[in-house]
């Protein structure tokens, strides 16, 4: 199974608009520094490809045929994407919950084939099994559990820590890794996301291996989370950024 990681910001991207934090001032001068809108993409080893959300526009990054497309919430910033991707050729299967649903989606779905889930239901996408997982967000919000032979991802994000029910899910599966919502700096408190050390500690907690992911301008600037990350968490704990690939 591979993990394609296309975007890794939280809503506004990094660099965000006019912005001068140091986190934005340092993507304005170096590219792996930028962040694009949360875009994740499963790949089995039959080339079978899914999308986590939808966050920004693929096309120049992946234009392969999709097996489906799930979302985790309706915030703008997971849905970008799909605004295009709907115009897409071919039907795509598409599974998001109900709650905050965007009308003009609902209303104009082109190509895409909507199907509502809620946390608990498990579906099948051919040698993928799919378990939406509750989580700490509103609107009504989900993270996922994808299993495949012998390989488990758990896909965290929106969320600030994880529902007890989720844990006991995650617990007993083990998944090899965990991408989990790090939206803030080490010692900001918001009720809506995680911090850096929050999705670590929570992350090593459920899996093997940790991506913190949907990464804001107000986290650190890019160079000092890696090194901060590196420096407390070891090689267990990783930052995601725009680009990587991860086998697993």
């Amino acid at each position: 199974m591979i993990l394609y990681f296309l975007g890794t910001a939280a809503s506004e991207g990094v660099p965000n608009e006019l912005c001068t934090c140091p986190a934005c001032r340092e993507a304005r001068r170096f590219g792996f520094a930028r962040r694009k809108p949360p875009t994740l993409a499963v790949i089995t080893k039959y080339k079978d490809t899914m999308l986590i959300d939808v966050g920004t526009d693929t096309t120049d990054y992946l234009n392969a045929p999709l097996k489906a497309i799930f979302l985790t919430h309706w915030h703008k910033d997971h849905t970008y994407g799909l605004y295009k991707m709907r115009w897409a050729a071919r039907k795509i299967p598409f599974y998001a919950p109900k709650g905050g649903a965007d009308l003009t989606i609902l209303s104009e779905p082109k190509n895409l084939e909507i199907n509502f889930i809620k946390a608990g239901d498990v579906l099948r996408v051919n040698s993928l099994k799919v378990t939406a997982l509750k989580l700490n967000h509103q609107p009504e919000t989900v993270g996922y559990l994808i299993e495949g032979r012998r390989k488990r991802v758990a896909i965290l994000y929106d969320t600030k820590g994880l529902p007890e029910e989720t844990f006991k899910i995650l617990k007993k599966r083990k998944p090899k890794v965990a991408v989990i919502d790090a939206t803030y700096a080490p010692g900001i408190d918001r009720p809506d996301h995680n911090n850096v050390d929050e999705a670590a500690e929570i992350g090593l907690e459920v899996a093997e291996r940790v991506y913190l992911s949907h990464i804001s301008h107000h986290n650190l600037p890019f160079t000092k989370l890696v090194k901060y990350v590196s420096e407390t968490y070891g090689d267990n704990v990783s930052v995601a950024y725009d680009g990587l690939v991860v086998y697993i």
